[in-house]
């Protein structure tokens, strides 16, 4: 399925203070519309099921900030700064971030759905429990992230660091995993079953395991018996 990309207006609204925009609209549960951001810091801000559409942020930081239940459409966001947030049951629909920092972000019950997140630290993220809908990760660190019981659908990893992701109860089946790195990955036994790695990558699962890759020295199959 082709992800659908963000639909903004070529003539976003300029000037105005995102932190106040994202109050006003908690207080009187209205959509924040159509709002270009550029080099603001929302410090220290609780927001709950406020609705963010056809906006940008571009070098943007989000600092001590508790957006429950915040849906984003349409949004595009560049050099901007989620990390530790909590974002607990919020949503990215055609939406793109691109060269960010999510590191240690809380989006665990949230919805991904038409998502490119693309050369972003999202290391330690909690996607547990996430609807992952034809999103792309591509050139992403994604190391120590959490994606227990992730419902992944038409999604894909390109390029990224998947080193110590926690995996458990997701099913990556149909997926391609070629050229993302899978060291350390914390699974239960069939996260796996159904996708697409090499041959290193197989190896190096293996390995996770339990199991010693050893070819030297074996006979082949059917070699090696007593003749009579």
């Amino acid at each position: 399925m082709k992800r659908e990309k963000p639909q903004i207006n070529l003539k976003l609204k300029k000037g105005e203070s995102a932190l106040d925009l994202l109050v006003d609209a908690d207080v009187k549960r209205s959509v924040v519309y159509g709002y270009y951001f550029d080099d603001e810091t929302v410090q220290h801000l609780t927001v709950n099921g406020v609705e963010v559409s056809g906006c940008m942020f571009v070098n943007c930081r989000f600092q001590d900030c508790l957006f429950e239940g915040v849906s984003f459409l349409n949004c595009y966001f560049k050099n901007c700064d989620f990390s530790f947030m909590n974002m607990h049951q919020s949503s990215f629909t055609c939406c793109e971030i691109v060269e960010s920092k999510m590191t240690g972000l809380n989006l665990s019950f949230g919805v991904l759905n038409h998502l490119l997140v693309r050369s972003t630290n999202c290391r330690f993220v909690n996607f547990s429990e996430c609807k992952v809908t034809v999103t792309n990760f591509v050139s992403c660190d994604l190391s120590s992230a959490d994606m227990d019981k992730v419902r992944l659908k038409d999604s894909e990893f390109v390029q990224c660091n998947l080193t110590g992701m926690n995996i458990c109860g997701t099913s990556f089946e149909g997926m391609n995993l070629r050229g993302n790195r899978l060291d350390k990955l914390v699974f239960m036994g069939g996260e796996l079953q159904g996708a697409t790695v090499d041959s290193a990558q197989a190896i190096a699962l293996i390995r996770l395991i339990g199991i010693h890759v050893d070819d030297n020295g074996s006979p082949a199959y059917g070699q090696g018996k007593n003749k009579r």
